[in-house]
């Protein structure tokens, strides 16, 4: 069970992380500010490579490398990153137009948009989705893969981003979904993850997911302070009056097919434990 615990401790320790740097305590303590609000794009950053050394560092004392954890420059990680990233964009885009359709609004293109925005977007939900997926995947799912098997890793993992998703400012249906969406997304990016034994599709997928919803078709109300740019489509009606479910429906019901869909993917031709590590 050693694997276990250090494994809730790497968990705990990128808690703290995340909270200081990506929660934003340390930017009210920071003596500048950089322009365009990059200074929360830095700290994603220094969390991004917190995580990754991190993991280093657990996985050396494991005698596991980055290699051992997929996570490489290799051409088959960079390979599955771009696949997965288109994806990602594709899926994402297509449940945003049914979003709009189930919602009964429609996109339009927001006035004020521009490539350098987009491309900004792009950069930072890499990063921020990069500090993530070493976070949640990689090393803490392989440990404890080794202690409970991959079934219930997953289970674990789910459960931890369950509890790292609450908050105290909402509830109701809106903290039932604020819970729920993000489990669901820890369902099929594990498998994945436990599929490929490398980062690189379930990064693509995830910074494709997130481009989409934030960097294209974005909900956000504008506001200046945002760490992300608004995206290039937005509501043609007040967010408030629209339905919680009807907005959040076809995301659930996307996270579910898709979570079936590589579940038979991953357990197609093998026991889905202990594959093979190419």
């Amino acid at each position: 069970m050693k694997s276990f615990f250090k494994a809730i401790l790497f968990l705990l320790l990128l808690t703290a992380l995340d909270f200081l740097l990506r929660k934003g305590l340390l930017a009210f303590y920071l003596p500048f500010r950089l322009p365009q609000n990059t200074n929360i794009l830095l700290l994603f950053t220094l969390f991004a490579l917190s995580a990754w050394q991190l993991t280093r560092w657990f996985g050396k004392s494991d005698k596991m490398t980055l290699r051992d954890l997929g996570i490489t420059l290799s051409t088959q990680n960079r390979r599955e990153f771009y696949y997965g990233f288109v994806i990602g964009v594709v899926l994402w885009a297509v449940v945003s137009l049914l979003q709009s359709f189930n919602a009964g609004f429609s996109w339009e293109l927001r006035p004020d948009v521009s490539l350098y925005h987009v491309v900004y977007g792009l950069l930072f939900i890499f990063i921020a989705d990069l500090g993530t997926e070493l976070f949640t995947r990689g090393y803490p799912l392989r440990s404890f893969e080794k202690s409970v098997g991959s079934n219930s890793a997953i289970l674990l993992m789910m459960v931890f981003v369950g509890f790292k998703s609450y908050s105290s400012q909402v509830a109701g249906k809106l903290l039932f979904y604020t819970i729920l969406i993000p489990v669901l997304h820890t369902l099929f990016f594990s498998i994945i993850y436990f599929k490929t034994r490398r980062l690189g599709a379930a990064l693509g997928i995830h910074t494709g997911a997130n481009f989409v919803t934030i960097s294209i078709f974005d909900l956000r109300p504008a506001n200046e302070s945002q760490s992300i740019p608004s995206g290039v489509f937005q509501s043609n009606v007040d967010l408030e009056t629209l339905s919680l479910t009807a907005l959040q429906l076809p995301w659930i019901f996307m996270a579910i097919v898709f979570s079936g869909i590589v579940f038979w993917w991953w357990k197609k031709g093998t026991n889905g434990h202990n594959q093979k590590f190419i």
